[in-house]
């Protein structure tokens, strides 16, 4: 027997992690957001991957755990709804999962995390220096290990929510090989079988012993699994047997073969000697283990492009099973009751109950169906085309592709599942209108001469295919605004033009001498907008086919887009730049230049405003139309395939050449103010990019309003997300202030004010009360009255009021500022009250009133303020002024006053009746 190296950790110290690398993955990610305009919120269309998925019960409840990168996902297996998404996101990809009771238990790099309800409690370390691998949990013991050494940990504790200990670690006997997978079987008291691609191995982790060690296998061993048999376990290999092994007496039961490498397998436990075998070409076969021979075949349950099947299980006591793949599915099946006769035993095929999935490939075309962006259709490379729904991703689902009528048709036999897909989906236009009534998307397909139709209501392909009239592959595809024409640009220049509702041929456009790439029709039916590889833009009359204005291009151009409402139309060219053309003028009106590489995808805000591109430099820039720069510019880890943003503005998805989900973005601009500038390439900063389960952006909005380096320099923008206006953006324009209507309009008429205000007779005194109320020692009224009066004349009319001792100061320095902003805060009532409290004997002051408001106007600021203030101080102190006419300071402030009033009316008279006749002039009448 081979020697066994057993390490024992005596000192059994507790090695818990306090996960500071996933402190410092979460603040990374958080700092690396650099985007003005998006932030990212989370990605959809991730269901599963190639990591084994695990099965467990909460009470009467299955729940299955898939794992997706960084992150796995837990749903209901009665419902395949999702119920929770791990968060953190881990430091590296998650190799194994498994579930135990209300605990996750998961493995990445050399770590071992335990999560409940999604959310990571604590994490331990291994101290291994290679990745772990395979993952055990039984009892109190948590078994992991790598290709080579496995490390047991220990509850002490039947309280889960304690981290375990290291308890050992086992290295495997030299020419082991590889560990394949760690099971438990029933009755072996702290006994684990490890096995290898060359043996099965029976460790007791307590001693550290190697118990039994089986013969080498003539072939790699692939998986195993525990039988519900006693001392039975169920091997595969990658030639295709499958043998039901027993482990006491070390011999072979009974072997069986589907002659493909054998990648999982399960044993049914409801009673039913099964077995469920999956293998790398993604069929699915099923044995009955006391006749010994095949009863059913599944065909290509997963892609055979992607592994095959990952994993294959039934749940404890059903008569259900699960499968997963690498093509990104998760399918659930079901047996239905046997049906026996007086001499044989019929097994009816699974039947398909249940699944979620998503795209196997990264997608190519992204379109949302509605303006509140609840669904968002999506074709991809693995020649699917899905709906994903933003709110609830049950209700995600694939169009179907199967043609009424043709030779697809459901038959009975193994054949039924070999059918093809269409080809990949090459280009593809949606239109709303008409939804419901007939077909609403055409697609492209590659090296096809037609385009199909499809049903986005009724989920389905639609009935028409759409020949291009020359016999060229189609390369364009575009829907009118109306929803009734069909548009389909062929690589040999020709466009043709269908009936959505019939289905019938109605025009050709022949113009272009090379491939059609764009296509377009105006929101009246009016003029076809075609560009191509001749690098020429061709606008056609829809009604007679003639060709009304040629642009040309200062190179091919590789797509088009119209945005209706404005009739600005974008076309991305081969040398990297976006031209936006007026269809009306039919003239270039900006020339969009920043991206170093091919433009991917590209799309317009919904009001015109921004353009959203993306390149092959990994960039996304928005460019701002009416001035014609990029205002916001950021890298992303992938290159981007494909984007769109919704309807309503909230929402930015795009899809990356890695990676099979869609990220959705967050419009920050529907939260909060943001103020925009023109961005150089030298601020292009790496952005962080949306998780499964949204972390990092915390929430809808939470991520938005979150505020970021960014905004701080900028300096314009507050955390608050409040724009701070400066108080005069040029000093030679003349600025009003920011006091609301009603203080200027009282202080010019607050004369008036008072006299409607007036009581129409005095006040009574109130009746004296009778005796028997009267206090002891009260005072008459009388005499009480007197008091506040001799407090009056006590302080006199010459205290030094704030509003005077600010204007003598103002005057001492020459400078009104400070006075001017005090003056500003006083009601209308206290304004007038410090105007009269002006000392008539010191004429002065006066003078320097009138030159604190001269200063102030010379400085073109609060105009409507000042002319009320002036007049309220004219109204006040006009016989006064006029009675100190030889007053030489006074009489030089009123001159000054005077001129530079007058000045500023006739500049601003100038002004408005310029502005007047060249309103009248462009008026059409």
């Amino acid at each position: 027997m081979p020697s066994v190296s057993v390490t024992l950790d005596t000192d059994a110290v507790k090695r818990r992690k306090v996960a500071s690398d996933l402190v410092e993955h979460k603040a990374r990610s958080a700092r690396r957001q650099a985007s003005r305009i998006f932030s990212p919120f989370r990605s959809l269309g991730y269901v599963t991957n190639k990591v084994p998925f695990s099965i467990s019960t909460l009470g009467q409840t299955f729940i299955i755990t898939t794992v997706v990168g960084n992150s796995f996902q837990i749903y209901d297996a009665g419902t395949l709804h999702l119920i929770f998404v791990s968060t953190p996101q881990t430091s590296a990809p998650i190799s194994a999962v498994s579930t135990h009771f209300h605990f996750v238990y998961a493995i990445w790099g050399s770590t071992v995390g335990v999560f409940r309800r999604g959310r990571l409690e604590y994490s331990v370390e291994s101290g291994s220096n290679s990745p772990l691998k395979k993952l055990l949990i039984f009892g109190d013991y948590v078994c992991t290990s790598t290709n080579e050494v496995v490390y047991v940990f220990r509850f002490n504790s039947p309280d889960k929510s304690v981290p375990p200990e290291v308890y050992t670690s086992i290295t495997l006997p030299p020419g082991a090989g590889d560990i394949v997978k760690l099971v438990h079987p029933h009755t072996y008291l702290n006994k684990i079988v490890v096995a290898t691609t060359s043996y099965v191995l029976l460790f007791n982790i307590r001693t550290g012993n190697l118990v039994f060690q089986s013969k080498p296998f003539e072939t790699l061993l692939t998986d195993i699994d525990v039988a519900p048999v006693l001392d039975t376990l169920g091997l595969a290999f990658s030639d295709g047997k499958i043998q039901a092994y027993d482990l006491r007496y070390d011999k072979v039961l009974c072997e069986l073969s589907c002659r493909q490498k054998v990648t999982s397998i399960s044993f049914r436990t409801d009673g039913n000697a099964h077995l469920a075998a999956g293998t790398a070409d993604g069929d699915l076969y099923f044995y009955d283990l006391n006749r010994k021979r095949r009863v059913h075949i599944l065909r290509d349950v997963h892609s055979a492009a992607h592994g095959g099947i990952s994993c294959v299980s039934f749940l404890n006591g059903q008569p259900v099973f699960v499968t997963s793949g690498g093509d990104n599915s998760l399918k659930e099946y079901v047996f239905d009751p046997e049906i026996s006769t007086s001499t044989t035993l019929v097994i009816s095929p699974p039947r398909h109950l249940r699944s979620r999935g998503g795209h196997s490939q990264p997608s190519t075309c992204l379109f949302f169906t509605e303006e509140s962006g609840h669904f968002l259709l999506s074709a991809s490379l693995d020649r699917s085309l899905w709906t994903f729904s933003l709110r609830k991703d049950a209700q995600s689902h694939e169009l179907s592709q199967r043609e009424k009528g043709s030779a697809n048709s459901r038959k009975a036999g193994l054949t039924s599942s070999l059918r093809e897909k269409f080809p990949q989906i090459t280009a593809m236009a949606y239109e709303k209108n008409k939804q419901g009534d007939w077909e609403n998307i055409i697609t492209a397909h590659k090296d096809q001469s037609f385009a199909r139709t499809w049903d986005v209501q009724r989920g389905i392909v639609g009935r028409w295919q759409l020949k291009t009239s020359d016999k060229g592959v189609v390369r364009s595809v575009g829907i009118s605004f109306c929803g009734n024409f069909g548009l389909v640009g062929s690589a040999h220049g020709s466009i043709d033009a269908y009936n959505l509702q019939s289905g019938i041929h109605r025009k050709r456009f022949r113009s272009h001498k090379r491939a059609v790439t764009g296509v377009a029709l105006d929101s009246l039916n009016r003029t076809v907008i075609s560009c191509g590889l001749d690098s020429e833009l061709h606008f056609h009359d829809f009604k007679t086919t003639v060709l009304n204005f040629k642009l040309h291009l200062p190179s091919p151009a590789t797509s088009l887009l119209l945005h209706r409402s404005t009739d600005m139309l974008a076309v991305a060219m081969e040398n990297c730049q976006v031209f936006i053309i007026d269809v009306t003028t039919m003239r270039v009106v900006r020339e969009l230049k920043g991206h170093s590489k091919a433009i991917t995808a590209f799309d317009f805000s919904a009001d015109g405003r921004w353009i959203v591109s993306a390149s092959r430099d990994s960039t996304i820039r928005t460019w701002d139309l009416p001035t014609g720069t990029c205002i916001d510019a950021v890298k992303v880890d992938s290159i981007v395939t494909a984007l769109r943003l919704s309807g309503n503005g909230e929402w930015l998805a795009t899809a990356h050449e890695e990676g099979v989900g869609i990220n959705l973005w967050t419009n920050r601009t529907m939260f909060k103010q943001i103020a925009f500038r023109q961005i150089t390439d030298q601020e292009l900063a790496r952005v962080a990019m949306p998780t499964i389960s949204g972390e990092g952006a915390g929430g809808l909005l939470e991520g938005a309003l979150n505020s970021d380096s960014s905004d701080a320099e900028d300096g314009d923008v507050g955390d608050s997300g409040n724009y701070v206006s400066p108080e005069q953006l040029n000093q030679k324009l003349l600025t009003l202030s920011l006091a609301p209507r009603n203080r200027y309009m009282t202080l010019v008429n607050l004369d008036i004010i008072k006299q409607r205000n007036k009581p129409k007779e005095a006040p009574k005194a109130p009746e004296q009360a009778p005796f028997f109320l009267t206090l002891t020692g009260a005072q008459p009224a009388e005499k009480r009255e007197d008091a506040p009066g001799k407090a009056r004349m006590k302080s006199g009319s010459s205290k030094m009021t704030e509003f005077r001792r600010k204007l003598i100061e103002g005057n001492a320095i020459d400078d009104y500022t400070a006075f001017v902003s005090y003056l500003k805060t006083l009601s209308p009532s206290a304004t007038d009250l410090e105007f009269r409290s002006l000392d008539a004997l010191e004429i002065n002051q006066f003078a320097c009133f009138v030159s604190a408001l001269t200063a102030h106007m010379e400085m073109k600021r609060d105009y409507e303020l000042v002319q009320a203030w002036m007049s309220l101080f004219l109204k006040i102190h006009g016989d006064l002024i006029v009675e100190n006419r030889d007053v030489t300071d006074l009489n030089d402030a009123l001159t000054r006053w005077q001129e530079v009033d007058k000045k500023e009316k006739k500049r601003l008279d100038d002004l408005v009746g310029y502005c007047n006749g060249v309103v009248k002039f462009l008026r059409l009448d």
